[in-house]
């Protein structure tokens, strides 16, 4: 009995280059490996390589902090609260932050930085990350009230002896109770009647008052003092004799007794 030879289920037929293509036993096309086309194998293990490589190594030197800062409403006026966030790629190895150039504390509570800001200005947060990169934001802290309150020069008026002016403050409100007036340096008198949804205050002067300087401070303690020349009859007093004499004049005169006041802040 004569050996078989061993059958082999796959059959070749030719391409034009020698190209063969294979089939099965049932006489279908077998698929060959995407791996042997050349192209293919450069593209897989030479070029997507370069890529991914030079990207990676990019991404390790180049990447920079991102911060972002939130300045918080204040609740008195007198504080703020500032959180922030820094992420990044690589690990932060320094991390600076300052109010108006000067350092200030914060407390880290899983990814958020807080700090208090105690006044108004620049709040600046620097990060620095392992590979070098550095990144600076900064912040606006305006909400504190650092600003006394003002008279409004125009609304200052004297009339039958009562000084009458108009005080505001656009933050904390005025302390209403701090106001008092020094009359000629020595005399102290405080508001008899004060207005305080329009912010009129009303003060009985002693007669032939020249000068009155004005004392006043908001709700958080900014003080400020404004100095208030009596003039009668368009003409600065220059003794209390003649105050005595043209305030008489004056109230003898005018109806309304109205005498002309510059206020000096």
């Amino acid at each position: 009995m004569r050996n078989k030879k061993p059958t082999n289920n796959h059959r070749y037929k030719s391409k034009p280059h020698g190209q063969r293509i294979l089939y099965d036993a049932r006489g279908a096309r077998v698929k060959s490996s995407p791996l042997t086309n050349k192209y293919v194998r450069v593209l897989l293990f030479w070029v997507l390589p370069y890529f991914v490589i030079n990207g990676l190594i990019f991404l390790f030197v180049c990447a920079s902090p991102r911060i972002n800062i939130e300045v918080k409403d204040t609740n008195n006026y007198v504080t703020s609260e500032v959180e922030f966030t820094v992420k990044s790629f690589m690990p932060i190895k320094d991390l600076e932050v300052s109010l108006e150039s000067s350092p200030i504390e914060y407390v880290k509570s899983g990814g958020t930085y807080t700090c208090t800001a105690n006044q108004n200005g620049t709040f600046a947060v620097k990060a620095t990350s392992l590979n070098g990169m550095q990144k600076t934001v900064f912040a606006d802290v305006s909400t504190l009230d650092d600003t006394a309150p003002s008279v409004e020069e125009d609304s200052a008026s004297i009339s039958k002896g009562i000084l009458t002016f108009n005080i505001y403050d656009t933050q904390s409100g005025v302390d209403y109770d701090s106001i008092y007036g020094i009359v000629d340096g020595d005399e102290k008198i405080t508001p008899f009647e004060v207005d305080k949804d329009i912010g009129i205050v009303s003060m009985q002067l002693p007669v032939a008052a020249k000068v009155i300087e004005l004392h006043f401070s908001d709700m958080v303690g900014n003080a400020r003092s404004g100095r208030i020349t009596v003039t009668v009859g368009g003409v600065e007093s220059d003794n209390d004799e003649e105050a005595d004499n043209d305030t008489d004049a004056q109230a003898e005169t005018e109806a309304d007794g109205t005498e002309i006041v510059s206020v000096n802040e």
